[in-house]
């Protein structure tokens, strides 16, 4: 008999918000019933985390929150296992710290930083095009100058950083980024790859674009039930980076308020941006933030960030918590100190990284000399 993501998590904490949907704290970054459960769609139901975006079926339910391999997640789910699964995919999941579903109840421990799975080279290539594509017209497209500079970016920095504009939905070859065909609900094969519309963040990395993830259109999130974020298949799983080595670090959840910070500091703090958690944090990612000079943490102001300043300040006690002032996040702080009415006790970014700076720099020995 096969059982569904339900089975697995404890029953006293997901109340049912609907016929056919349950909700409650996510396994990954708390919260109280941001985390959304269907456990009659197929593959053993299906989740998604309102709070750290994570998402998928039940047996990446099980490979995410359980650490199992994906034999061991179809056995416990009671699914045939599906033949086609690429060496690609499989790779991804190789490294998992195995973990309870109620594992944000337990003390915290890091996860032993590893190598990250990079993806193959057909998909960095055919990625590496999509953004170069995204990109062109920044500065002349009115969509994507509103897209661009609605998040208090410039095309410079846009371009710089990985940030491109997808106008509309394209569908591409999955066999052309190197990805397995996939099987669709009415058993026959899915050959093409969604790009959705909107916002494109790009991972670099040395071998090139690593990761693609894209802000949904707040249209296609309501009419088409789209998460706010989607991440590519075959995307390898790191943090985004803005900025270079040997620079003052400060860790955030967003990526795009990591690029925020880069270009309002004019290049003299880098950012990286950890989702809200640690699962995609390699071996190179790690030794990049341990190399860091000064190292600032700013979470977001809400029951994820608390969750997520735990993590960090365990992974990094050298890290130095520098909150947003007065608003949930660095992007909507920016905004509220440039927005009528003004109010003079916010800061824009641009305010406030020499002000979290000054305050390091007293409450750290190394940096003051260093400085």
């Amino acid at each position: 008999m096969n059982k569904n993501i339900l089975a697995y998590l404890p029953a006293e904490q997901m109340k049912p918000k609907g016929p056919r949907e349950y909700a409650g704290p996510c396994p990954q970054c708390g919260g109280e019933d941001r985390f959304i459960v269907w456990p009659d769609r197929p593959r053993g139901g299906a989740y998604l985390c309102r709070g750290c975006g994570s998402q998928g079926d039940g047996i990446q339910f099980m490979r995410e929150f359980m650490g199992m391999s994906y034999p061991e997640a179809c056995a416990a789910l009671g699914l045939e296992q599906k033949h086609t699964t690429t060496s690609l995919s499989s790779a991804r999941r190789t490294h998992v710290r195995p973990r309870p579903a109620h594992s944000v109840q337990m003390a915290y421990v890091p996860p032993k930083p590893e190598p990250a799975v990079m993806p193959c080279k057909e998909w960095t290539g055919s990625a590496a095009a999509f953004l170069a594509e995204c990109q062109r017209g920044l500065e002349t497209i009115p969509e994507a100058l509103l897209a661009i500079c609605g998040r208090f970016l410039t095309p410079y920095t846009a371009q710089d950083c990985g940030i491109g504009w997808n106008p509309a939905d394209r569908y591409v070859s999955r066999a052309a980024w190197g990805l397995a065909d996939e099987q669709g609900k009415d058993g026959k094969p899915r050959t093409k790859l969604l790009l959705p519309a909107g916002l494109v963040i790009a991972t670099r990395r040395r071998a090139g674009v690593v990761a693609l993830t894209v802000r949904c259109l707040e249209e296609d999130r309501q009419t088409k039930g789209r998460a706010k974020y989607r991440q590519i298949p075959g995307s390898a799983n790191v943090p985004f980076i803005a900025g270079r080595a040997g620079l003052p670090l400060l860790l955030v959840e967003s990526a795009l308020d990591a690029v925020l910070v880069w270009q309002e500091s004019f290049g003299k703090l880098a950012a990286v941006a950890l989702m809200g958690n640690m699962k995609g944090l390699d071996s190179d990612t790690h030794a990049f933030i341990q190399a860091a000079p000064l190292l600032l943490a700013c979470p977001d102001n809400d029951e994820g960030g608390q969750v997520a300043w735990q993590r960090w300040s365990t992974a990094y006690p050298q890290a130095i918590l520098t909150p947003a002032v007065g608003a949930k996040d660095l992007g909507d702080m920016h905004r509220a100190a440039l927005t009528w009415p003004l109010n003079p006790d916010i800061p824009s970014v641009m305010e406030w990284v020499p002000g979290v700076l000054a305050f390091a720099s007293r409450n750290t020995t190394t940096y003051a000399l260093a400085a």
